[in-house]
C-alpha cells in the first residue's frame, strides 16, 4: 500500500485520533483493536495493514510527538557569545510553541503515563541540549556539563507535564514562567561552557 496515498494518510490520521480518543477514557492496556476500528470507522484488516498491533500504533504516536518536541529544542547557535536574553526568549518561545502544537496529544499521554513517557521526553530534551552544547563548545562532554544538561532536561520535562495537567495554566503563563526559570539555568550552563573552554 502506498503510504503517500491520500486514503492511506486519512486512515492513518483516523486511527491516531481514535486511539487518543479511547486513551482519554481507557487505560492503554484495555483498548482493543475492535474498539479502535469502530471509532475510526475502518475494518480490522485495514488496521493491520497499517500496524501489527496497538502497541506499535502507540509507539508511532509517541514518536511523532517526541520528534516535534525535539525540534523545538534544536538550536542553530554556534557561538556562545550569541546566547543572550533575546536568544533565550526565542528558545523558550519555540519550546512553548512545540508543546502547544501537540498539547492535546501530550495531555492524553501524560494523563495515562506511568513515568515512561516523561522519561522518554526527558531523554529527547537531553539529547538535543547536549547536541546544541557540542556545537558551542569542546567541553560539552564533561561530567559537569552532562549534569547541567540532565538538570535542564528533567526540569523542563517536569515543567511541561505539570503545565499540561493544570487547566488554569495558559500558554502565555507557561512561557513567562519558563523564561523566568530557564534564563538562570541557561546562564549557568553558558558560563560553565565559556569558562571551561577558556581553561581548555
Amino acid at each position: 500500500m502506498n503510504k503517500n496515498d491520500l486514503r492511506y494518510r486519512k486512515t492513518e490520521t483516523n486511527l491516531k485520533q481514535a486511539y487518543l480518543a479511547l486513551l482519554a477514557e481507557h487505560d492503554c492496556r484495555t483498548i482493543t483493536v475492535s474498539q479502535l476500528c469502530t471509532l475510526a470507522q475502518c475494518a480490522r484488516n485495514t488496521f493491520y495493514q497499517h500496524y501489527p498491533d496497538l502497541e506499535t500504533l502507540k509507539d508511532h504516536i509517541i514518536g511523532e510527538v517526541l520528534d516535534e518536541i525535539s525540534g523545538a529544542f534544536h538550536t542553530t547557535d554556534t557561538d556562545l557569545a550569541q546566547i543572550d536574553a533575546n536568544r533565550t526568549r526565542q528558545y523558550v518561545e519555540g519550546i512553548i510553541a512545540g508543546v502547544t502544537n501537540q498539547q492535546e496529544t501530550l495531555q492524553r499521554l501524560f494523563a495515562k503515563d506511568d513515568g515512561t513517557f516523561q522519561k522518554q521526553l526527558t531523554d529527547v530534551i537531553y539529547a538535543q541540549v547536549i547536541a546544541g552544547d557540542r556545537s558551542l563548545s569542546k567541553v560539552a562532554d564533561t561530567p559537569v556539563n552532562r549534569l547541567n544538561a540532565a538538570y535542564l532536561a528533567a526540569a523542563v520535562a517536569g515543567f511541561i507535564a505539570s503545565w499540561l495537567s493544570d487547566p488554569e495554566v495558559t500558554p502565555a503563563m507557561a512561557e513567562q514562567t519558563l523564561l523566568a526559570l530557564h534564563q538562570p539555568t541557561i546562564n549557568t550552563s553558558t558560563a560553565y561552557l565559556t569558562t571551561a573552554s577558556q581553561k581548555g
